[in-house]
């Protein structure tokens, strides 16, 4: 690998892109999630019984939110969904 390569791994693994994905590869349900499950009744049961490349897709989304307002807006929408048995539009 060259300098340059070196240097972009360098660079992601102290800024934290490096690892930004490993929770979601581990299928790891971040904790206000896990919060706005137990607001909306069925909704964790609903996204456990997804596939993992749903799952996956949609932790994805949560944890690529840029801004928490985002973040806030993306998990309401996975919740609500889930508790009426549906996947929201993820894309």
């Amino acid at each position: 690998m060259t300098q340059a390569g070196l240097d972009v791994i360098e660079s992601a693994k102290r800024n934290g892109s490096w690892t930004i994905l490993d929770t979601v590869e581990d299928l790891i349900i971040p904790d206000d999630l896990e919060k706005a499950f137990q607001k909306h009744k069925g909704s964790k049961e609903f996204f456990l019984s997804l596939s993992k490349s749903v799952k996956k897709m949609m932790l994805h989304r949560i944890v690529l939110a840029k801004r928490p307002e985002t973040r806030h807006k993306r998990i309401l929408e996975i919740t609500e969904h889930a508790a009426q048995h549906k996947i929201p539009k993820l894309f």
